[in-house]
């Protein structure tokens, strides 16, 4: 470790004060440590680290590498493995197999493997993106449910009436569907979905999962088993099972690898029988620093204008699945400290943080969003984060609570900036509150990232600068699919645009002006669109252009 130590010292720049850090790193002889801090403070970029670890481990890079089948096996390694140990099989012969690593691996896990797989084995490295769009390629179907082995374990569901509630009571803690449903989350959670959708139709019962914004249809399993497969999420979820024509919500808890989801569950009559929906949330998920956000830099350089308010009302606005949560959580994070006596008022508690009181809303007992704001004003806040503004109630307390000197946060349901002021008014809050208590608005949108390994560049047509209103954009990019991607699209990245109340707008707020003159003040002093944000990422061949269609309105 030492001598790997002074290899990174001889061979790059590296400040005093990290020198101190790797060195002590280097006497814990944690190697995977040091390379984690390297990469997490950037002492050294990742491509040099990989050409360091190369040249002193005597490794090869995953890049340099070449399949010789043109079709990898099916994988031989736990998913758990893989992340434990961050490898991953990238090829396979009778007489060895080839790995991709993110770290130098040590004896003991070269030996365990060869043990294991009962040949020789080989390791190339490979950074972080390589390995989990790898990864993610590989495992997408890691969990897939065996139709065959399904309908043999439920052949006899035929027998089974649906509406006989203490069989289904009886049948949900069967074997089977515990099985069924614990592979259907866990395929969920490993293709990254948010929710998962299980609808009943009137021939089958359709599993859909949605990743990356996108509700794509995984199953059409056997309509018989819908009904135990729904009570079974009830049961679970501390629903009434009896209650079948009435709307119910409930929460529970699942276990992954070591982490911990908690999974939102909304259930709904329809005219086939009861639909689910799960909200998948990872708990103590880690909260993205505003640098990881995402945005551009001019629209950087407004967030972090926004950060410096200590009074008033910031919102965060978009339809939902746009990011508004954790775009909040963000300026909370930055905002948290000992000085400062943060409540929030939430439904659900989507992320948990030490320096926040957060309340949790619990219609059932009672618990509902005016009665705890009510309360909250007498808890001696410095800032209060509102989950959501509704209805004019809500509106009114969070205006109160600014004009007192507080700085509330919350998101609102509204397609952009300009209109999330247009939906205060007509909520009922008089305009002269509103311009003097509104600082900023954050409208945010996520599109779908375009694979940097397959896109294609293509001549954009003249009908799309007419709807683009740009005349200046002639070629674009188009998904069009690889190992890595699928599909063609890794990720989403948000596109946003920060209205921050000046003096000017605070006048035309008062004048009760309309849409387009607020927003003719808004571009003038400085706000980028949502359209303008967008075309900038086609610009730079981030999106595609079917994409910008697909999730913004130029025609506004």
């Amino acid at each position: 470790m030492q001598s790997f130590y002074d290899f990174l010292i001889n061979q790059y720049q590296i400040p005093t004060k990290a020198q101190v850090k790797l060195f002590n790193l280097t006497q814990n002889e944690n190697l995977k440590s040091l390379i984690d801090f390297i990469k997490t403070k950037n002492i050294i970029s990742e491509k040099n680290l990989l050409t360091a670890m190369a040249n002193y481990f005597d490794f090869k890079l995953y890049k340099d590498f070449k399949i010789k089948n043109n079709k990898i096996e099916l994988p031989l390694l736990e998913l758990e493995q893989v992340e434990k140990y961050k490898i991953i099989i990238i090829n396979k012969t009778k007489s060895l197999i080839s790995f991709g690593t993110l770290y130098p691996p040590d004896l003991f896990l070269e030996e365990k493997l060869k043990f294991k797989f009962k040949v020789q084995v080989k390791f190339y490295l490979m950074s972080k993106k390589e390995f989990y769009q790898l990864k993610d390629s590989i495992y997408s179907s890691y969990f897939k449910v065996d139709q065959q082995e399904l309908l043999k374990e439920f052949s006899d569901f035929k027998k089974i009436d649906s509406r006989d509630i203490d069989s289904l009571k009886n049948i949900v803690e069967d074997a089977p569907i515990v099985k069924l449903l614990n592979k259907i989350l866990t395929e969920a959670i490993a293709v990254k979905a948010s929710d998962i959708h299980l609808e009943k139709k009137e021939n089958y019962f359709k599993i859909r999962y949605r990743v990356d914004g996108i509700l794509k249809t995984y199953y059409k399993l056997p309509v018989k088993i819908s009904a135990a497969v729904i009570s079974r999420i009830k049961i679970i979820s501390a629903m009434d099972i009896t209650i079948r024509h009435l709307p119910q919500d409930g929460k529970m808890e699942f276990k992954f690898q070591g982490a911990i989801y908690d999974i939102r569950t909304s259930v709904i009559p329809t005219i086939y029988g009861e639909k689910a929906v799960l909200r998948l949330l990872l708990r103590n998920e880690n909260l993205l620093q505003v640098k990881e956000l995402n945005f551009s830099k001019h629209n950087l350089k407004r967030f972090k204008q926004i950060l410096k308010f200590n009074s008033g009302i910031i919102l965060v606005s978009g339809p939902t699945g746009s990011g508004k949560t954790t775009t909040l959580f963000s300026i909370l994070n930055e905002l948290a400290t000992e000085k400062n006596n943060i409540i929030t008022v939430e439904n659900p508690v989507e992320y948990k943080l030490d320096l926040l009181n957060q309340i949790e809303i619990n219609k059932a007992q009672g618990l509902k969003f005016p009665i705890i704001l009510r309360s909250i004003l007498r808890q001696d806040p410095d800032i209060i984060m509102i989950g959501e503004i509704r209805d004019q109630e809500t509106a009114q307390i969070a205006v109160r609570a600014a004009v007192t000197g507080h700085l509330v946060l919350s998101t609102i349901h509204t397609v952009d900036s300009i209109s999330a002021v247009i939906r205060l008014i007509d909520m009922g809050i008089p305009p002269y509150l509103i311009s003097s208590t509104l600082n900023a608005v954050i409208a945010q949108r996520l599109l779908l990232k375009l694979c940097s390994n397959c896109k294609e560049k293509i001549r954009l047509q003249p009908k799309y600068k007419t709807i683009f209103k740009e005349k200046d954009i002639n070629y674009s990019y188009q998904p069009v699919g690889c190992k890595k991607c699928n599909d063609g699209h890794l990720g989403r990245i948000p596109t946003a645009e920060i209205l921050i109340i000046n003096n000017q707008i605070r006048n035309i707020i008062n004048q009760n002006s309309n849409y387009s003159k607020l927003k003719q003040a808004a571009v003038a002093s400085g706000m980028m669109t949502l359209a303008q944000s967008s075309l900038e990422k086609l610009k730079n061949g981030i999106v595609a252009k079917d994409e910008l269609l697909r999730v913004i309105n130029f025609s506004a």
